[in-house]
């Protein structure tokens, strides 16, 4: 199997590869057995079951994704067999060599799974001294039915489900507003799919999958909005509704520039798990169920494999898992990174009102019917009509990260019965401004015409490195090509004042676990706000543990330091590279702070950062000290 076919095994349009036989794929020797494996209702699975020779001590469970079969999966059998797994991969009902109806990931085939274990319990080939151990794997339809499983099941052992969905509603009707574009796809390639394409007929079409599939996507069509049955039926099928069911860790891999299950799913996903005590991580990647972005690279291929069989081993052998509780990868720098939390715990959370960003007012966002707004289904993103969009632009005054789910809090006034809002996030450099991720995020707006209400809601989260001089854009449309459009509304008008956005913000060089230095040193921070109004000042108060130890902090160009409680000396381009304010002498379990006077005009409006602070222990080479920025929003002012 080739490595990039992992996430094409999802058998969905566009998806990236991910996971196959990689770098773990060597010399190892298994045997293939073909079996049909008797479910509860007497439905015929077709599985494939893969034994090392010489045995095995835990099984893994592989399946495939929507409209997919288990000959996608059987490469993984490789990667299994060199780790000393057996592997059993299957067809899941109405796909593949199955006969019966799909259900989507519902209480049958949960049930099916639960035989196939049983079907592993019986080889005396796996042997474990407390019964069969088991852990499974997949991506997409692969990945939800993981979930749904443990949450029945508690012979399941560990999982890694890879782009699963936390809340089915949600990913295909995400804050009421149908997602058209992949729920028709997948709608068609479901029915396409089921029970083969070798023998077609009249009764597949219509049973192939399940009758309340056909209803629910004629409904939603029909009356733009998911009906209430259909919230129950999706709601069976999601982590949402049995999350505190589940006890079984897992590692959730969910990709940047996915369009069906966003970032924002895997995140909940972990967050819930998390909340009852259970293990479980969160990987980012730059991959998914997507339309327009480039395959998964090599580097990330491997470095997830690894992860993977290293989250096994933990949980199925009581090895050792040194997995961060979030691994991102960095698309500008190409490379994987940690943290301890989307956002991490020492992000600086900064909340400017859209007042802050253009002025006071209200704008009109008016309903243009047809798409004027492209955004996942298009590489070539854009908001052709400039009356059915508003931009709030937030310029950035150095260097910064922001890693995480930003939010939107508006006051918004329907200018109709119900109007739709699409939330998206621009990277602007060089007057290019890019989508990042081609993520949009909506909303529909329901309520009396012409009074206010306030709508509240998370844009699909990302981390971006921005440089000092780029911009932040958010900018909300009325109309989106992947959704569908709002019928019977003009549009709708969003004050300026009463709406926030919440950032959260990291340093230019990453966030951490926390301040840590070198030796026995470490320092943390505390600052007296993140939003300041132009000429104001902020106080930066820094703690230092340890030393005797030299310490300097990185200021934003064009602040002044006003005053410090020490002795210090300024320093600033070009005698150095940045500014900074250094503490003469060596520092040893004190608090040194100074006070910095922003600077003032209103185009000085924008997002600074001090620090991350530097520690040295003769004052020439200088270590940077992860989690000590601290960011702020600046609004500027008339002098």
């Amino acid at each position: 199997m080739d490595r990039r076919s992992f996430l094409g095994a999802a058998g969905t349009a566009g998806l990236t590869a991910l996971f196959g036989t990689g770098v773990a794929a060597g010399e190892a020797n298994y045997t293939r057995e073909e079996y049909r494996v008797e479910s509860f209702d007497g439905v015929e699975i077709p599985a494939v079951l893969f034994v090392p020779d010489g045995g095995a001590d835990a099984t893994l469970l592989a399946t495939h994704g929507w409209g997919g079969s288990k000959e996608s999966v059987e490469g993984y059998a490789p990667l299994a067999a060199d780790n000393g797994y057996a592997l059993v991969v299957w067809d899941q009902r109405g796909f593949g060599e199955s006969t019966a109806e799909v259900g989507l990931s519902g209480p049958k085939e949960v049930a099916d799974v639960s035989a196939l274990i049983d079907f592993v319990a019986a080889d005396d080939r796996i042997e474990s001294p407390d019964g069969p151990r088991i852990g499974m794997l997949g991506a997409s339809y692969a990945g939800g039915i993981q979930l749904n499983a443990a949450a029945v099941d508690d012979r399941i052992d560990a999982l890694v489900p890879v782009i699963p969905w936390h809340d089915l509603a949600f990913s295909l009707v995400p804050n009421g507003v149908p997602k058209l574009g992949w729920t028709s796809l997948l709608y068609g390639s479901g029915i396409a799919a089921s029970r083969g394409l070798s023998g077609p007929d009249p009764e597949n079409l219509r049973r192939g999958v399940s009758p309340r599939l056909h209803e629910l996507y004629a409904k939603t069509t029909a009356r733009n909005r998911l009906p209430p049955e259909g919230e129950s039926f999706l709601s069976v099928r999601s982590t949402v509704a049995k999350a505190d069911r589940i006890d079984t860790p897992a590692l959730v891999v969910q990709g940047w520039p996915d369009t069906l299950f966003t970032p924002n799913e895997g995140r909940r996903i972990v967050r819930d798990l998390r909340a009852d005590g259970v293990d479980s991580r969160l990987v980012l990647f730059d991959g998914g169920h997507t339309l327009t972005e480039t395959p998964a690279p090599e580097e990330q291929v491997a470095e997830i494999e690894a992860m993977a069989i290293e989250w096994f081993d933990r949980h199925l052998r009581d090895g050792d898992a040194d997995i961060a509780p979030l691994t991102y990868w960095d698309v500008q720098n190409g490379e994987f990174r940690e943290a301890d939390g989307f956002p991490p715990s020492d992000a600086t959370v900064v909340e400017p009102t859209l007042a802050d960003l253009e002025g006071e007012g209200t704008s009109v966002v008016a309903n243009s019917g047809a798409p004027t707004s492209t955004s996942h289904f298009s590489p070539e993103n854009t908001d052709a009509a400039p009356v059915s969009v508003a931009t709030f632009d937030l310029e950035v005054g150095s260097d910064l990260e922001v890693l995480g789910v930003p939010e939107l809090s508006l006051s918004v006034t329907p200018l109709g019965a119900r109007a739709f809002l699409f939330g998206k996030a621009y990277h602007v450099a060089d007057g290019e401004a890019t989508l990042i991720n081609n993520q949009v995020a909506p909303v529909a707006i329901e309520g009396t015409p012409g009074e206010s209400r306030r709508v509240e809601f998370e844009l699909v989260g990302f981390q971006r490195q921005f440089s000092a001089g780029d911009t932040l854009r958010v900018a909300l449309a009325s109309t989106d090509a992947g959704f569908a459009s709002a019928r019977r509304g003009a549009g709708a008008a969003v004050d300026h004042a009463g709406s926030t956005l919440s950032l959260p913000v990291v340093g230019g060089r990453g966030g951490g676990g926390g301040g840590s230095g070198s030796g026995d040193v470490s320092v943390s921070r505390e600052a007296d706000g993140s939003v300041l109004t132009g000429g104001a000042h902020t106080r930066q108060e820094l703690t230092v543990d340890g030393g005797p130890t030299f310490v300097r902090d990185r200021t934003p160009e064009g602040w002044v330091v006003a005053a410090a409680n020490r002795p210090y000396t300024r320093t600033a381009p070009p005698e150095t590279e940045e500014n900074y304010v250094e503490f003469r002498g060596a520092v040893e379990d004190d608090t040194p702070g100074y006070i910095a006077r922003a600077p003032s005009g209103v185009d000085e409006t924008g997002l600074y950062t001090f620090g991350p602070v530097e520690v040295s222990d003769g004052g020439e080479e200088w270590t940077a000290l992860e989690g000590t920025d601290t960011t702020v929003l600046l609004v500027g002012a008339d002098a």
